[in-house]
């Protein structure tokens, strides 16, 4: 399986993404990609440009955007949603959510949302 890559789109807690960085995952925040301020289609090209996972609480636009993808067939890495209910300030919880699920996802020997979407519980 190669190794998953990740993206935080702007608006996801960037001390989760500096733990989760301190235990090996490949995961970068859209600002340290020169994406700050950009429009989330630009970000979801560059994810796919890039072969990266778009990790993300906005569903209303992303969700439409990979739905797009999908129906045109492109193949594009997918995009992962937290839970609005769940607080952006709650570090432990982002951290905890995005582990458990590159740890199935190695347990599968795929990625589960590649050319989908999918939930962070």
């Amino acid at each position: 399986m190669a190794v998953l890559r990740f993206v935080f789109d702007q608006h996801v807690n960037a001390r989760a993404l500096r733990q989760l960085r301190e235990s090996g995952i490949d995961i970068v925040h859209a600002a340290e990609a020169g994406l700050a301020g950009s429009d989330d289609p630009d970000i979801l090209a560059w994810a796919v440009a890039e072969d990266r996972i778009v990790v993300t609480r906005n569903y209303r636009d992303f969700a439409p955007l990979a739905e797009a993808y999908a129906r045109q067939g492109a193949d594009f890495p997918g995009v992962l949603f937290y839970a609005t209910s769940v607080r952006p300030s709650d570090v432990g919880h982002h951290v905890r959510a995005l582990r458990a699920w590159i740890d199935r996802a190695e347990e599968r020997g795929d990625n589960p949302v590649r050319n989908a979407i999918g939930w962070l519980r």
